[in-house]
């Protein structure tokens, strides 16, 4: 099992490095530099979170005996940041519209200038 989550580490160390080669090229050299982008450190992290999260993806779909072949758990990691995004966002448009929503704390921060 633990064979299938480091080939699921792998896809997501591929998708993150051709999301790296895209933005690179996209902006013309390194895109975390200041002032425009948001920092090597955060590049990083980023990158870790989503390789932490494909491996526990992977990892969960091996326990469930769902991944016959190492190709199969390579695809799951580089697909599993991007999916369970898509997922999150759906989730959150499922949920109801609070019609007070809004931090409207101080007064003439409302839209229309009232307090």
């Amino acid at each position: 099992m633990w064979q299938f989550a480091l080939w699921g580490l792998l896809g997501a160390v591929a998708n993150r490095t051709a999301a790296f080669l895209e933005a690179n090229q996209r902006v013309k050299g390194p895109p975390w530099r200041y002032p425009k982008g948001p920092g090597g450190r955060y590049f990083l992290f980023a990158c870790a979170l989503h390789c932490l999260l494909a491996t526990m993806v992977t990892s969960a779909a091996a326990a469930s005996d769902m991944i016959p072949a190492p190709w199969v758990a390579f695809i799951l990691g580089a697909g599993a940041p991007a999916v369970l995004a898509k997922l999150g966002r759906y989730a959150l448009l499922a949920l109801p519209a609070d019609p007070g929503d809004g931090d409207y704390d101080d007064e003439g921060d409302r839209p229309d200038g009232a307090g």
